[in-house]
């Protein structure tokens, strides 16, 4: 558990290299596989939804895996598979296990942990694996990865997702629902561009606008009903201060709420 505050770099030479790495690698696999962590967030699901899209653009079959049922994301992935073409973006990571092939390729999106990925059976079986990740790097990190790409400094894995895009060749493209998917997450990790954002993380966000993402409905996911709202009122009106720390008693739980 450092604190200390991650330097950012001006300079995008890293990310040019990588996006360079990752698209001949991508090239010599039959497909690819992108999933994020368990339990998944916007910035997970966006970032993986922009790298699945980016990969399909280019001609080459790309999937997400996730469980469709214990995730944070629901609306985004509803929204994602709304567009044409994208019925079968996501599958579950049963569907995966049974189509990986030795020239399948795997990439980590949102965490480098072994055991918070969304399916560890699926990492085990793949052997070209890469790693986007801007957590703080822990001991217990994935150590076999081709590429381990990980950015302590950037606001989210949707940032760095966002950059890889625009170097991977001029056939890269993505529509304007996965340029919202993408903005969600850095959003949602930022909170709204108020925390840990840089100079770079207002030019990935510039990109994005300049796709066609649309900053109404991207709002629009971060908004609660009526009663989740009230349900958030009582909890933190009946909070307590111990050492310090605000803590609050609930006996309900609704996943589309957040404190």
């Amino acid at each position: 558990g450092g604190v200390s505050k991650g330097v950012e770099k001006r300079t995008k030479v890293k990310s040019r290299m990588v996006a360079n790495a990752m698209l001949e690698l991508i090239k010599t696999a039959d497909k690819v596989l992108v999933m994020g962590h368990k339990f998944g967030d916007l910035d997970c699901v966006g970032a993986s939804a922009g790298m699945a899209s980016a990969i399909r653009s280019i001609g080459k079959k790309a999937f997400i895996v996730i469980d469709r049922e214990k995730n944070l994301s629901k609306t985004l992935i509803e929204m994602v598979k709304s567009e044409e073409g994208n019925h079968d973006l996501f599958i579950d990571p049963d569907e995966a296990l049974f189509s990986i092939t030795p020239q399948t390729m795997l990439i980590i999106c949102d965490t480098h942990t072994p055991n918070l990925v969304e399916s560890k059976e699926v990492l085990d079986r793949c052997k070209t694996v890469v790693v986007i990740d801007h957590h703080r790097k822990m001991v217990n990190h994935i150590d076999n990865a081709v590429i381990f790409y990980h950015e302590p400094y950037a606001s989210s894995a949707s940032e760095m997702v966002t950059e890889l895009i625009q170097y991977m060749g001029e056939d890269c493209r993505i529509t304007s629902v996965v340029a919202q998917a993408l903005l969600a997450g850095i959003m949602l990790d930022t909170r709204s561009f108020a925390m840990r954002t840089g100079v770079r993380t207002f030019e990935a966000a510039a990109y994005l606008r300049r796709t066609g993402a649309d900053t109404v409905v991207v709002r629009k996911m971060f908004s609660n009903s009526m009663d989740s709202y009230q349900r958030k009122t009582r909890i933190v009106s009946n909070a307590q201060v111990y050492r310090k720390c605000a803590v609050a008693q609930s006996d309900f739980s609704s996943d589309d709420m957040r404190v």
